[in-house]
């Protein structure tokens, strides 16, 4: 019997490269490697513990002003991090689900 090891996720992630600030007790910088309604994976040159509550900062495109979203850092290997939003609000979930719409799903 084969078993299967995919992770079944709460929502889609979908493929996207933008600019990250990262703040936490420093400033740090990256990019992103795919947004969900639920989190993000990134890339960012810096140090971050799991569990570590942080603020992200990010314009997605043809919006008019950077998110501001509290993460919790939820895996991390060398530089890449995964993120877990910690309540989102609904306009900021809407402008993540406009976004996406017609990316390319991630791997």
């Amino acid at each position: 019997m084969q078993q299967s090891w995919a992770i079944k996720r709460a929502f889609p992630r979908f493929q996207i490269d933008l600019r990250l600030t990262v703040r936490t007790v420093e400033t740090l910088y990256g990019r992103t490697k795919d947004i969900s309604a639920g989190g993000m994976a990134a890339t960012v040159a810096g140090d971050m513990q799991i569990d570590e509550i942080v603020e992200l900062v990010f314009q997605l495109p043809e919006t008019p002003a950077p998110l501001k979203i509290m993460a919790e850092v939820r895996y991390h290997q060398g530089f890449q991090y995964g993120f877990r939003f910690i309540n989102p609000n609904e306009q900021q979930i809407g402008i993540i689900r406009r976004c996406v719409d017609g990316l390319p799903p991630a791997p």
